[in-house]
């Protein structure tokens, strides 16, 4: 067994814990109530000796329906690496926003708290007002974990010009499409290459019974209520990232008849019953229970997502996934370039009383950014998701299975690296597709379109995104599912121009024509 810690090697550790939680998963015991669903309140650092973990509670999100145990292997390797005990209360993604809007508002804080992607304007007023660690001054200490964060994305998310956030390292590229090859072959159609294509294939998949079995059971596309695929449509009908540069002015993307566009390609498939008639409350779990059924063979959304559907080829050995984010658009092949970064961790002073807290914290972190760390969250468990071979890393399609049903939630929940450390091996067959269909795309000049406005600081959007948002999502909802028309969509459009859209883009353009580098 391969020593990748220098003295005992974690993956034995893992590999180990794996084979006890198995023995104890046979046996009559009730399971115990996870302590990861404990938060408490920080110890101080007296208690945290070098020989003894110390204690993190923290707050994270969980997109699968059953969340990690107390005693998760991966969990506990990561543990013994960073010598912490970890306390993680996993909440679903469905109701983590209000969450953590109620943590807050009780005062019971954990020492880490997961926030989502963009912060929510009251946490970053709560950073502004000395609430939250600023982490800046301390990277330099942490050479491990400042080397994992991206200098452009750390920069992107500065609130007054100070870092508050341990992001989660993720692709640039964050949209693409994911598709079934087993029912394209069975119909004899090939993977789309422009938005004409994707319809008849989501229409085929939907009406053309390409599961076999006799009936109409299958939905084309898979949609959820965030609409997740919207952006890689937008981009195909030329829109922009947020925020578009019209005339030398800053102006809403959702102004434009590339969003209209979008939002009519979309309404045309609930029209003709090609998308699932209740995305509009759809949790993104629902989704991937529903792929892993079969009942249907077309989603959109970040690459990574082929990699949860292990349970899909439990079910149908035969089925077979592949994804691209390369799509023919209106002005050529397009992307809105992603924030990258997947929610961040932040680390109130309320339960982090101390700076010698603070720096067991980033201790931890950083100790997650090492080739070891890394290593945990990329492979797993050597012998359980993978061996050794001529000093790389190989996979089994079972090992591969092990893996994605076991780990890949872990290392989306908790890796804040891009795993580029780890040691060199074959990735699985669908690890190896959406790392190959990321880098293809992001291989491809000009592929992205970046938000200009997303260094220019706004304290109307930063207080009221949330309802500004909320104003153009849920029209855009009703505008698909036909309630409201081409006038209801404009009353949208002017009623969150006066609801704070009007100030948002004084306080925009006011930073716009003082930036020497705009247009750069």
């Amino acid at each position: 067994m391969a020593n990748l810690l220098g003295k005992s090697s974690i993956m034995g550790i893992v590999g180990s814990l794996f084979v006890t939680a198995a023995l104890a998963g046979c046996s009559n015991t009730p399971p115990e109530t996870s302590k990861t669903n404990q938060q408490g309140t920080a110890e101080s650092t007296t208690q945290a000796k070098d020989d003894k973990p110390f204690v993190i509670t923290m707050m994270n999100l969980s997109v699968l329906s059953e969340p990690p145990k107390e005693n998760d292997p991966i969990i506990t390797a990561v543990e013994k690496l960073t010598n912490t005990d970890l306390q993680i209360q996993w909440v679903p993604n469905g109701t983590y926003e209000e969450k953590v809007n109620a943590t807050i508002a009780s005062g019971q804080l954990p020492m880490v708290l997961l926030v989502g992607t963009p912060v929510q304007s009251n946490i970053k007023n709560a950073m502004r007002a000395g609430q939250f660690w600023e982490i800046g001054p301390y990277l330099k200490d942490y050479p491990n974990l400042q080397k994992a964060l991206n200098p452009e994305v750390l920069k992107s998310t500065a609130v007054g010009g100070k870092y508050y956030q341990i992001n989660r390292a993720r692709s640039l590229v964050g949209d693409g499409m994911i598709y079934r090859t087993d029912w394209l072959d069975k119909l004899v159609m090939k993977a789309p290459t422009n938005l004409d294509e994707m319809y008849e294939v989501i229409k085929a998949f939907a009406t053309k019974d390409p599961d076999g079995n006799g009936k109409n059971d299958t939905i084309g596309l898979a949609e959820e209520k965030s609409i997740r695929g919207f952006k890689f449509i937008l981009a195909a009908t030329g829109g922009g990232n947020v925020w578009d540069i019209t005339n030398n002015q800053v102006v809403p993307s959702h102004e434009s008849q590339a969003f209209v566009d979008a939002m009519n390609w979309y309404k045309r498939l609930y029209q003709e019953k090609l998308i699932n008639q209740d995305f509009a409350i759809a949790e993104r779990v629902q989704n991937i229970d529903n792929g892993n059924k079969g009942l249907f063979g077309f989603r959109l959304g970040d690459n990574d997502f082929i990699s949860r559907h292990s349970e899909l080829f439990k079910i149908n050995p035969k089925a077979e996934l592949d994804t691209s984010s390369i799509l023919k658009g209106v002005n050529g092949t397009k992307l809105l370039m992603d924030s990258g970064l997947s929610g961040s961790f932040v680390i109130p002073k309320q339960t982090v009383k101390s700076e010698g807290d603070l720096k067991r914290i980033l201790q931890y972190f950083d100790k997650l950014s090492t080739p070891e760390g890394q290593n945990i969250f990329e492979w797993g468990g050597e012998g359980i998701h993978y061996t050794v071979k001529d000093g790389k890393a190989d996979r089994t399609p079972e090992q591969s299975a092990k893996y994605a049903s076991e780990v890949i939630q872990l290392q989306q929940a908790m890796q804040v690296s891009d795993g580029s450390l780890a040691m060199e091996g074959t990735y699985d067959k669908y690890t190896g597709k959406f790392k190959t269909a990321k880098k293809e795309a992001s291989a491809i000049s000009g592929i992205f379109v970046t938000n200009p406005a997303a260094a220019y600081n706004s304290p109307t959007f930063d207080s009221k995104r949330t309802q500004l948002d909320k104003i153009i999502n849920d029209a855009r909802v009703k505008y698909i599912m036909g309630e409201i028309d081409m006038t209801g969509w404009k009353a949208a459009l002017d009623n969150w121009r006066k609801s704070g859209g009007d100030k948002v883009l004084e306080e925009l353009n006011k930073e716009y024509q003082a930036d020497p580098n705009k247009g750069k």
